[in-house]
């Protein structure tokens, strides 16, 4: 499977990156033609509704764009947190393709999070160890 999603994500580069209009049509021709072979990872066949929970509104962000980039529609009830989105999509296409690929995302963006906080804070101020104290401080 993962070699499956391997290949999709090439032929996806392929038709962002295509020079000319049949470079781009060839390319989504391809893909077609592999998601035919593997009717469980459409995304728009046995649609089951999912509340999928972020932690903060960055990864809110991130999920809201890969939906939109495999065309799942993202919506939210009224009341719902902001950082609660729903969808409608097969259940195999949103564990193996939309959850994965947001999972490696999310992590990218963390690190790239936690390098910029640190290079911020390291101009604030010198780092220096945490003090760890055994019983009162007087």
């Amino acid at each position: 499977m993962h070699e499956l999603l391997e290949k999709i994500k090439k032929i996806e580069a392929l038709i962002a990156g295509a020079q000319t209009e049949g470079e781009k049509n060839a390319a989504i021709s391809a893909k077609e033609r592999i998601m035919a072979k593997f009717p469980a990872l459409d995304p728009k066949l046995n649609l089951v509704e999912y509340s999928l929970k972020v932690n903060n509104n960055w990864h809110k962000k991130l999920l809201l764009a890969i939906c939109r980039k495999y065309e799942v529609r993202p919506y939210r009830y009224p009341r719902q947190k902001h950082t609660t989105v729903m969808v409608r999509v097969n259940p195999e296409f949103l564990n193996q393709v939309l959850w994965k690929e947001f999972l490696e995302y999310a992590q990218l963006l963390e690190g790239l999070v936690n390098d910029i906080t640190d290079e911020m804070i390291g101009r604030i101020h010198q780092h220096e160890e945490e003090d760890v104290v055994q019983g009162n401080l007087e």
